[in-house]
């Protein structure tokens, strides 16, 4: 198992690129792939860190055949890292090198604070590039090795059945989980051999949805240097599904956010487009599934309310399953965050919220399925309208103040790869709410936001979310953050968000002199959706969705 995990990460360490001549082009954590939102990018004591560029070593990549890791890679006149900061020059240990991409362990001695890193390769060194070296910045290592999606985990129900957490082996309540990544801080020993059990960071907890865990161990991986794991066990009352969000906080500060696969008593999980346990094994096999996946939108961003209907069929991995999803359902607002309806989750975050963009399909990935050059939308308002395909991929028409409740359909005449369909759908009532209003003063107090329509039957929710980040470019352990979802029916009309989230968001005020800045918004949203199936040329679609998402977010200051 542990020979599994380890191919998994250093994959995720080697996404190579070929080049010629020692040049940075940026340099991130290993895992998050995080890039900082003001200032320069933040690698922590400690960590594995990847520099992209083009020329920095050999066009094939290699990697030392054994430990202690060297300063140089592959010999004396390969490639180097070298970390200038507070007064000291310092190498780095090396853990692979290519032209295009480089990974190294920042040494846990190194200063905190801005510094400089050049690459040196067979003699000659690029010019510097600028990184803000931090005492903890926590990446979690990803399976698409992107910083997003399911993170590597590992699931250990005794000490001889450990597994890897996947579609079709969800973690159930009760059992312990062991997350993987890089960041959590220095420590005192080498870091360049095998650490052994070394704790590292502080007040490391893991936050599923809104319930916080503390972790039962945070430090180094004991036999890989720079890799650290966060071991925790799973309460009964968890969220469950194939894509829960989740994140670490560690010495106080946010990981980027992953997901977890979580059963309540089948270990495969509940998939939000109605994947069937046959699909998602092969894709935890590595293979593929056929998704058809549409949603339509009516957004409401600072006044303006642009419609919109757009989706795919598309054939796709584990990664592609995932981002299909990400980049609909979960982007625009078609689903109601896994929390139960009356209550709230909070975490921290410094990620500001992405808001609306037209989706690129070609990002998921997957070969696209043709259902024809164009499909139709029609329901109780005006003509059919046509959906266009896009030089992206996918389909998608921009509307405005064309849908409104009652019944919808989304079909198509068939193309080379997908016969003739009918996605059908009913439409609540528009959802509306005063929170669509600009520039809202609030207080970080008891919160009564109200709404109207949005209610289809009795199990409709409306999702009212925040976001309050201040990010400090000069010292990251002073950047803060945090977001808020709650749940309630929607038939309820108003909900009354307690003092007690309230009062965890940062106040927008900033300190100038320090370079700060601040972003906050509001939002409130509903969703649902119905499955639909369609005929394919070869094979069967495995899963149809088509969703909706309403949804009301306006910029906001947290007093």
């Amino acid at each position: 198992m542990y020979s599994r995990l380890k191919l998994l990460i250093l994959t995720s360490l080697c996404a190579v690129a070929a080049v010629a001549q020692p040049s940075i082009g940026g340099i991130v954590n290993a895992a998050s792939y995080a890039q900082a939102p003001v200032g320069n990018n933040i690698v922590a004591e400690g960590a594995i860190f990847v520099i992209f560029g083009t020329g920095m070593g050999p066009s094939t990549l290699v990697a030392p055949s054994s430990l202690p890791l060297p300063t140089s890679l592959p010999d004396a006149n390969g490639t180097s890292v070298s970390v200038s900061s507070g007064g000291q020059k310092i190498a780095a240990y090396m853990v692979y090198s290519s032209a295009g991409q480089v990974a190294a362990i920042l040494p846990s001695n190194t200063p905190a604070g801005p510094a400089s890193v050049t690459v040196t390769f067979n003699g000659k060194t690029s010019a510097p590039s600028k990184i803000l070296v931090a005492k903890s910045a926590l990446g979690v290592f990803t399976r698409n090795s992107q910083g997003n999606g399911p993170a590597i985990a590992q699931i250990a129900r005794s000490a001889t059945d450990v597994s890897v957490n996947a579609l079709t082996n969800s973690a159930q309540g009760g059992d312990t989980m062991v997350i993987y990544g890089t960041g959590l801080g220095a420590i005192s020993g080498a870091d360049n051999v095998p650490p052994g059990v070394v704790p590292a960071g502080s007040n490391v907890s893991v936050n599923i949805a809104g319930t916080v865990i503390p972790a039962t161990y945070a430090g180094r991986s004991p036999d890989f240097p720079g890799l650290d794991q966060i071991n925790f066990q799973l309460p009964a009352n968890i969220a469950t599904g194939c894509y829960i969000p989740a994140e670490i906080t560690a010495s106080g500060q946010p990981s980027n956010q992953f997901y977890l696969s979580l059963g309540a008593g089948s270990k495969t999980c509940v998939h939000p487009l109605g994947l069937m346990q046959d699909a998602l094994a092969r894709l935890d096999a590595g293979g593929t599934a056929n998704i058809g996946h549409f949603l339509m939108l009516r957004a409401v961003v600072s006044i303006l309310s642009p419609e919109g209907v757009g989706g795919v069929f598309d054939t796709v991995d584990a990664n592609g399953a995932f981002q299909l999803t990400n980049s609909i359902l979960f982007a625009f607002g078609g689903y109601n965050y896994p929390v139960a309806s009356g209550s709230c989750a909070v975490l921290d975050t410094l990620a500001a919220a992405p808001g609306f963009n037209v989706p690129d399909f070609s990002t998921v990935g997957g070969k696209e399925l043709n259902a024809g050059a164009s499909l139709a939308l029609a329901g109780s308002v005006g003509s059919p309208y046509g959906i266009l395909h896009t030089d992206t991929g996918g389909y998608l028409t921009v509307l405005f103040g064309t849908l409104g409740p009652g019944a919808w359909t989304v079909s198509g005449s068939g193309g080379s790869d997908v016969g003739p369909f009918s996605a059908k759908i009913t439409l609540p009532t528009n959802l509306e709410s005063p929170v669509a209003t600009t520039a809202v003063a609030i207080p970080r107090d008891a919160f009564t936001i109200t709404w109207t329509g949005g209610n289809l039957n009795a199990q409709s929710l409306v999702t009212i979310s925040g976001t309050s980040i201040v990010i400090n470019p000069t010292d990251p352990s002073k950047s803060r953050g945090k977001q808020f979802f709650c749940n309630a029916p929607a038939s309820a009309g108003k909900f009354v968000v307690p003092a007690s989230v309230m009062s965890q968001l940062p106040s927008s005020t900033v300190d100038a002199s320090a370079g700060e800045v601040a972003s906050a918004n509001l939002a409130i949203n509903t969703a649902g959706g119905a499955a639909f199936t369609a005929p394919l040329t070869v094979g069967k679609l495995d899963a149809g969705y088509l969703a909706y998402g309403e949804a009301h977010t306006v910029d906001v200051k947290f007093q």
